[in-house]
C-alpha cells in the first residue's frame, strides 16, 4: 500500500500520537494532501498541525499513466460540498469531500462513522491553514472563490478578515474568459446555481473583482436561458439588469438576447435594453419590430413600434437608407469600405494586417493581398474556423460545411492556431510559399482536402495542425522543422507517404496515431525522442527505420494495463535499427520484431 493511502487511512482510525509516530516512520509522503484533506474536514485542527507539523502539503501529483484533465485541490475540505463544487470539480468520488466517511474493519465490517466537522472547527482549520499558508501550499485566493461558489459563508467571511483576494488568474478567468480549464470548470458552475443563489453568489464575486464587468459569452447566456431544460430566468426583469450592469455588454449577441426576450413576451427586459442603447440602431430596431410581429408577440410588438414613434427621425433614416443604397451600388468590391464587410483584421506592429475573421458568404473563398496600402501578412487564430469564439450557429454551420476553397495570397507568413480547424467542407486551400510557421491545429479535421504542399519556407508547425485530415494521401515535411508534434497527424486514414525532414529532433505523442493506410516510415537521423503512442493503429504498418540518434522512446502505462509501446497492436510490422543502438534494445524489451539494414 502507498504511503499516502497508509497516513490517510491513520488519520481516520488512530488518535493524533499514533499519527505522529506513523508520519516519522513513514518519512516523506508525497500526496499527502489527502490526508491532510480529512484532517480538515473530519477530524479537526489537532490532527492538522500533526499532519503539518511532519511537512504535509497539498500538493498533489499525479502517478505516472493516470493523468486527468481534472485536478484534485483537498484545500476545498473544510467547504460545504453543494452542487455546484460536486458538479463542476468533484470528479473522483473520493470520500474526501462527502458529508461523512465510514470507518470498517479489515473483514469490510462498519464500525464507526465520521461525520463533517462543525462549520466553526473548519473556519479555525481555515485560519491555521492561511497562517502557514506558504509552508503547506494553500491557495487562499482559490478557497475564497470556492467558498463564495458554496455559500460557506463563515469561512468566506473569515478569509476576507484574513485579508485574503482572488488571484490574478481567477480575476482574468472571471473578466476574460478563455479555453482554460478553469473557464469551463467556471461556466459549468453557474449552470448549476439556482435562479437567487445565482445573483447572491455572482454579486459577491462582483465584489472581490476590483470593478472590472465580467466576461459574457454563449455558455454564460445557456446557463439562464435555455429553453430546451425550461431554464428562463435571464428574463425575469431583476436577473436580465443584473447581468447588463455586471458582465461586459460588448460581448453579448445582442440580436439573440432580444429575440430571446421577444420570445418570452418580456416588455421590462426590452425597455432595459433599449435604455443601455441596444435599439439605437434603425436597422437593429426594425428587425426586432419585424421579429415580434411575425411571432405574434404583440405586447413587444406595441412596445417597440411606440420606441419607434417616440425617439426615430424617419425623415432623415429615410434620406439615410436612400444614400446607402446609392453608395452600395457605385461602390469598388476592392474599397476598404466593402473589405470590412467580409474581413475583420488587425494592424501588426511592422504596419502589416492579420485577419482574424470571415465574414463573407461565399463557399470559394479569396484572401486579399492587401486591404488599403496595408498587406495582409497572416491568418489569425481561429479566423475560418467554426470553433471561433462568440459565433452564432448559423454562422458556425456555414463556416463548418459551406467553405469550399481558400486561395491565401503570397503575402502571407503565418496562419495561425485553429485557423481552418473544423472546415469539414474545405477541398482545397494553398500554403503560399513564404509560409514560415503553422499553428497548432491549423488545419485539423479539413477532411475532404487531399493534398497540402508545405513550402520549404516552413520552420514551424505546430501539434495537431492536421489530425483527423481523413483525405489527405501524402505530406512532404521541409527541411528546418525541428519537430513533428502532439497527435499532427493523428487520425489521417488516407495517409499513406509521410516524408520527414533530417532536422527533426522528436516525434511527439500520438504523432501518427491512426494513420491506417501508412505502410512504412523512415525516421531520419537526428531524431532523439519518440512520443508515446506515436504510431499506434497503423494498421496497414509494415517496415519503421529507426535511427542510432534515437535515445528515448516513451511507452504509455494506464493503470493497472501492462505497458504500450510505440507499435502495440501492429502485429506485421519488422523495425530497422542499427546493431547495438537504443533502438534494438527497445524492441527486444518489448518484444518487437526488428532487424537490420541489408548493407550492414
Amino acid at each position: 500500500m502507498e504511503k499516502s493511502h497508509i497516513l490517510a487511512n491513520a488519520v481516520l482510525t488512530k488518535s493524533t500520537g499514533e499519527v505522529d509516530a506513523l508520519y516519522k516512520t513513514l518519512g516523506y509522503v508525497e500526496n499527502s494532501s489527502r490526508a491532510l484533506g480529512f484532517a480538515c474536514r473530519f477530524c479537526g485542527l489537532d490532527y492538522v498541525r500533526v499532519l503539518v507539523e511532519n511537512g504535509a502539503t497539498f500538493r498533489f501529483v499525479w502517478p505516472e499513466g493516470r493523468g486527468s484533465y481534472y485536478k484534485i485541490s483537498y484545500w476545498l475540505s473544510p467547504l460545504e460540498m453543494t452542487k455546484a463544487l460536486h458538479a463542476a470539480y468533484i470528479v473522483t468520488n473520493d470520500p474526501c469531500f462527502e458529508n461523512s466517511v465510514i470507518i470498517q474493519d479489515r473483514k469490510g465490517v462498519s464500525i464507526r462513522t465520521l461525520n463533517v466537522l462543525p462549520i466553526d472547527e473548519r473556519v479555525e482549520i481555515v485560519k491555521y491553514l492561511y497562517e502557514n499558508r506558504e509552508r503547506v501550499e494553500f491557495d487562499a485566493g482559490e478557497l475564497l472563490f470556492y467558498s463564495i461558489i458554496s455559500g460557506s459563508q463563515k469561512i468566506t467571511a473569515a478569509l476576507k478578515e484574513l485579508g485574503a483576494k482572488f488571484t490574478e488568474n481567477r480575476i482574468a478567468v472571471l473578466t476574460e474568459g478563455g479555453r482554460s480549464f478553469d473557464w469551463q470548470e467556471y461556466c459549468t458552475i453557474l449552470d448549476t446555481l439556482g435562479d437567487d443563489e445565482f445573483l447572491d453568489v455572482m454579486g459577491s464575486i462582483v465584489e472581490e473583482v476590483g470593478g472590472k464587468t465580467l466576461h459574457y459569452t454563449e455558455s454564460v447566456y445557456w446557463a439562464n436561458y435555455n429553453p430546451h431544460r425550461k431554464r428562463f430566468r435571464l428574463f425575469k426583469p431583476e436577473f436580465f439588469k443584473f447581468i447588463l450592469e455586471n458582465f461586459n455588454q460588448k460581448k453579448m449577441n445582442k440580436t439573440q438576447t432580444m429575440k430571446a426576450a421577444i420570445d418570452m413576451e418580456s416588455v421590462q427586459c426590452l425597455k432595459l435594453c433599449a435604455e443601455n442603447g441596444w435599439l439605437k440602431a434603425p436597422k437593429k430596431r426594425d428587425e426586432m419590430i419585424q421579429y415580434a410581429t411575425e411571432t405574434g408577440k404583440t405586447e413587444c410588438t406595441a412596445f417597440l413600434l411606440d420606441f419607434k414613434n417616440r425617439t426615430a427621425d424617419l425623415v432623415a433614416e429615410q434620406i439615410k437608407a436612400e444614400k446607402k443604397m446609392l453608395a452600395e451600388l457605385n461602390a469598388d468590391p476592392n474599397s476598404v469600405t466593402e473589405l470590412k464587410k467580409i474581413w475583420s483584421y488587425e494592424k501588426l506592429d511592422d504596419g502589416t494586417l492579420r485577419i482574424t475573421s470571415y465574414k463573407g458568404n461565399r463557399g470559394d473563398v479569396e484572401v486579399p493581398r492587401e486591404i488599403g496600402k496595408s498587406a495582409v501578412t497572416e491568418i489569425g487564430a481561429y479566423a475560418f474556423s467554426p470553433g471561433a469564439p462568440r459565433l452564432r450557429t448559423e454562422r458556425c454551420n456555414f463556416r463548418r460545411n459551406e467553405i469550399k476553397s481558400v486561395v491565401l495570397p503570397d503575402t502571407v507568413t503565418v496562419i495561425g492556431k485553429g485557423a481552418f480547424n473544423n472546415c469539414q467542407g474545405l477541398e482545397r486551400v494553398n500554403i503560399p510559399d513564404g509560409v514560415t510557421e503553422i499553428g497548432a491545429s491549423a488545419f485539423g479535421v479539413c477532411r475532404n482536402v487531399t493534398e497540402f504542399v508545405i513550402p520549404a519556407s516552413v520552420k514551424a508547425i505546430g501539434d495537431s495542425a492536421f489530425t483527423v485530415c481523413q483525405s489527405i494521401t501524402g505530406i512532404i515535411i521541409p527541411e528546418g522543422v525541428p519537430e513533428i508534434g502532439d497527435c499532427m497527424f493523428s487520425g489521417c486514414r488516407s495517409l499513406k507517404t509521410a516524408k520527414l525532414p533530417d532536422t527533426v529532433e522528436k516525434i511527439g505523442i500520438w504523432a501518427f496515431h491512426g494513420c491506417s493506410s501508412l505502410t512504412e516510415i523512415v525516421i531520419p537521423e537526428g531524431v532523439t525522442e519518440i512520443g508515446r503512442q506515436a504510431f499506434i493503429r497503423c494498421d496497414s504498418l509494415k517496415t519503421v527505420v529507426l535511427p542510432a540518434s534515437v535515445k528515448k522512446i516513451k511507452n504509455y502505462k494506464y493503470r493497472d494495463r501492462a505497458p504500450e509501446h510505440i507499435f502495440s497492436g501492429l502485429t506485421e510490422v519488422t523495425v530497422i535499427v542499427e546493431p547495438k543502438s537504443y533502438a534494438e534494445k527497445y524492441c527486444k524489451r518489448n518484444e518487437i520484431n526488428y532487424g537490420y539494414r541489408e548493407d550492414k
